[in-house]
């Protein structure tokens, strides 16, 4: 299989860049590699019944073992896993690495784990803060303590909050693009040939 060329997606830069970002197909396609869930995230969930009944069952030490042999497991994995990522969500076909595979495989691992933590952090926290407070106009007007967000008026909490909204909306989408262009970027480093 020949390896394909890869895009890398560039927002225009500027403020019009910005505040097209979140409209485009290609960031939503970033935001959605972000949301798919982790390897190793999704090995230890599905390990956790068997973790739990360990610990129930008075082996203490079967957890911790299981735990260790998901993370072996995922390291191993983890570079195929990767670029199937990348062929599904960006069409890159990558050819597996024919030397260093281990080494490559454990960096990935360490470096994929700090990129995919924070690329799955900040979509999470765009959907959260954009839903709440875009639409904190509509139900934010309750009675405020005198020591809330924004002042002591309601105009004044209501206004920080979507405001920080508004932002939030506009900058997440261009933090998830550049974390995945860097995982990207990790996987034909560590992972192809």
């Amino acid at each position: 299989m020949t390896p394909t060329t890869h895009t890398r997606t560039v927002p225009r830069r500027g403020l019009r860049g910005l505040l097209a970002l979140p409209f485009r197909g290609d960031t939503w396609r970033h935001l959605l590699y972000a949301l798919l869930v982790p390897l190793v995230a999704g090995l230890v969930l599905a390990l956790q019944p068997l973790i739990k009944s360990s610990q129930d069952s008075g082996k203490q030490g079967l957890g911790p073992l299981t735990l260790f042999l998901a993370l072996v497991v995922a390291a191993v994995a983890g570079p195929a896993f990767e670029r199937m990522r990348l062929r599904v969500f960006f069409g890159e076909r990558l050819a597996p690495c024919r030397s260093g595979r281990v080494a490559g495989a454990v960096q990935l691992f360490f470096v994929n784990m700090v990129l995919a933590t924070l690329s799955f952090a900040a979509t999470v926290g765009w959907v959260i803060v954009s839903a709440r407070n875009l639409t904190y106009p509509i139900w934010g007007w309750e009675p405020y303590p005198t020591d809330a967000w924004g002042g002591p008026t309601p105009v004044g909490a209501v206004a920080l909050h979507f405001f920080s909204g508004v932002v939030a909306f506009f900058v997440l989408p261009w933090v998830v693009v550049r974390v995945t262009e860097w995982q990207r970027a990790a996987v034909r480093r560590f992972a192809a040939g």
